[in-house]
């Protein structure tokens, strides 16, 4: 295999990273190799090849077999794809048990994760002529100005707050976005309180959803659920039972991965 074979990817990359990322790769189809083995398969030196393995092994992404000169993947991929594959369990749960939600009030539900300040789409149901564009699978979008978004930013730290939020002015998308750091606090304030965030047009006009976090032990958001509504459909459900749908389907996922609310009924915001 030769790096200059691999699929080239836009964007500025570092060369000794690619590397590394690359000898990893090796061992898809070996399960133990030599520092010659990796020099050949990569066509390059083995001083190069050398001094990656042996970062790498620092760091326990591979590991020495004993009593021999090869190497086999480390400890750390194994935590690693652990915690991947937690989150995909979890997000496949999350799929089936919001398919129902989505057949009954005939919108479309979405599920997603957060990075750096920003929702990340992992999955989505449409159902009948609800159809919405803005959150296609894999697409990024502000955490401040959508419902999965802000039901996760109200059960985050002061300092992701501070860091991936509010170190820009927040930008205005819609006439109905907040841009007020105050009145964005407030709001995430009654979210934790009631565990239902809502999405009033504010990340594309005519669209409004009803969002709660999955929340794990420790009561960190892993993801989120919304039931979205688009084009003022939204006027023609009953909306306190549609909000208990939402809830009470986060909160049968939270309580799949050990978290235990506080014994105190929340206490809802009316939309």
């Amino acid at each position: 295999m030769n790096i200059s074979q691999e699929h080239k990817r836009s964007g500025i990359q570092v060369q000794s990273v690619a590397r590394a990322l690359s000898i990893i790769k090796c061992f898809q189809t070996a399960s133990e190799l030599g520092i010659t083995e990796i020099s050949e398969m990569l066509h390059l030196n083995k001083s190069t090849v050398f001094g990656l393995v042996n970062t790498l092994s620092g760091y326990g992404y591979l590991e020495q077999v004993r009593g021999s000169r090869k190497y086999r993947l480390g400890l750390a991929l194994f935590e690693l794809g652990h915690l991947v594959l937690s989150r995909m369990d979890i997000c496949g749960e999350a799929k089936e048990a919001c398919i129902p939600l989505a057949a009954k009030y005939q919108a479309t539900v979405h599920i997603a994760t957060h990075t750096e300040g920003e929702v990340v789409y992992l999955d989505k149901i449409d159902r009948g002529n609800s159809l919405v564009t803005i959150s296609n699978v894999g697409k990024r979008l502000p955490m401040y100005c959508c419902g999965v978004g802000k039901a996760m930013l109200a059960f985050l730290s002061e300092e992701y707050l501070e860091k991936y939020i509010f170190n820009k002015p927040l930008k205005k998308i819609t006439p109905n976005t907040v841009t007020q750091k105050d009145v964005l606090l407030k709001q995430l304030a009654q979210v934790k309180k009631s565990r239902i965030a809502f999405d009033r047009e504010e990340i594309e006009e005519g669209l409004c959803c009803i969002a709660s976090p999955i929340l794990q032990r420790d009561g960190f958001p892993e993801i989120a659920i919304s039931l979205s509504f688009p084009y003022g459909k939204i006027k023609k459900i009953d909306r306190k039972e549609a909000e208990e749908a939402v809830l009470a389907c986060a909160a049968k996922l939270s309580a799949r991965l050990g978290y235990h609310p506080p014994s105190s009924t929340p206490q809802k915001e009316r939309f």
